[in-house]
């Protein structure tokens, strides 16, 4: 079994009543990629700038992470920023740089088409649904 994943990448500042982290490994697909790495094949689409830290991109590589799909392109990554108070379920947007993000189009190749399994992360519902167009047994 293996898996296709679409969605965000990002770099994350995150305050907790914890701590805090500036430009941490964020993004849904990212998160999504890195768990399930650990029981099957994933395969990564999404969207980084060139300012994405390369030992991330290593980082993901070393958990077995198909890379194919990862866009690097000129601008920078998507950011979000945030704070967690009390209730870690609830978070406080400070800013959100959609960046890349932006104007990411998904680009499924041909192998990608034909996987068995989908997951859709956190992204636009209209590309979910262009995603959803072009794999094949949907």
């Amino acid at each position: 079994m293996s898996i296709v994943v679409v969605g965000s990448i990002a770099l994350d500042t995150v305050k907790t009543p914890h701590g805090e982290r500036k430009e941490a490994l964020g993004g849904s697909a990212l998160y999504f990629s890195s768990a399930a790495s650990f029981f099957t094949t994933v395969s990564l689409i999404g969207v980084i700038g060139r300012d994405f830290p390369q030992t991330d991109i290593r980082f993901l590589a070393k958990r077995g992470v198909d890379l194919s799909g990862l866009e690097i392109t000129d601008g920078q990554t998507f950011r979000w920023a945030g704070s967690y108070a009390g209730d870690m379920n609830e978070a406080t947007t400070h800013a959100t740089h959609l960046n890349v993000f932006q104007t990411f189009r998904p680009k499924l190749s041909p192998a990608h088409q034909k996987a068995e399994f989908v997951f859709l992360a956190n992204i636009d519902p209209f590309l979910l649904r262009d995603v959803i167009a072009k794999v094949k047994r949907p």
